[in-house]
């Protein structure tokens, strides 16, 4: 069973993704707000069993939202089958910036990705990158990026 969560939107000004904002913010929500407005924003589902470890909102002439989240190999297939991701996962050698949670990505036995662009029904396009650190059998860190471009 999957996860719907309810978008929470107070404290923004509206809708998340529709502000125009030329000055930085960043996020002063909990994680489950945040989490909330990520899942609005990037089009994903968080399905049960999945733990979302920290969450991180920051915008200037971009909008950005990271989650770090926990789970097994096959809760990673249920995120990205859910979320609409199809491209195929590849293996990454080279680590690009830092997570916001887990452990540090230059000590992973094996990191891949997928990354797409899709447009939300305002018009607006949202970039997505998943890197997965494929910590061991049963562990699956997945850090993933929503961006406006």
């Amino acid at each position: 069973m999957l996860i719907a969560i309810a978008v929470c939107a107070s404290g923004c000004g509206g809708e998340p993704g529709d502000a125009d904002s030329r000055s930085p913010r960043h996020s002063t929500g909990t994680v489950a707000d945040i989490t909330a407005e990520a899942v609005e924003f990037g089009g994903i589902v968080i399905p049960d069993g999945v733990t979302v470890l920290a969450a991180d909102f920051d915008s200037g002439i971009d909008m950005r939202y990271r989650l770090t989240l926990r789970t097994d190999p096959e809760g990673l297939t249920q995120f990205l089958a859910a979320s609409n991701f199809t491209a195929p996962l590849t293996k990454m050698y080279r680590i690009y910036g830092s997570p916001i949670a887990g452990p540090p990505l230059d000590t992973s036995p094996s990191l891949v990705k997928t990354a797409d662009r899709i447009q939300r029904p305002n018009g607006q396009y949202v970039s997505r990158t998943v890197t997965i650190d494929e910590r061991d059998a049963t562990t699956r860190y997945v850090h993933l990026q929503l961006f406006t471009t």
